[in-house]
């Protein structure tokens, strides 16, 4: 399960149905915020990605 939430198509399907049910519900969110809502989403899911593989030891060559 863990895996499935890291695949980036699974976050691109789950955004373009959150944007369609916003337009269908009446509700218009300006292509720039979608935009930057994503982007800030995307980034964390990078930066949380990073933070869960750090160990905090270095490595000897």
């Amino acid at each position: 399960m863990k895996e499935r939430l890291k695949d980036p198509f699974l976050w691109a399907g789950v955004s373009g149905l959150l944007y369609q049910l916003l337009n269908a519900r009446g509700i218009i969110v300006p292509p720039d915020l979608w935009d930057l809502g994503l982007d800030i989403i995307s980034y964390a899911c990078i930066g949380i990605g990073v933070a869960s593989g750090y160990t905090g030891k270095a490595k000897k060559d």
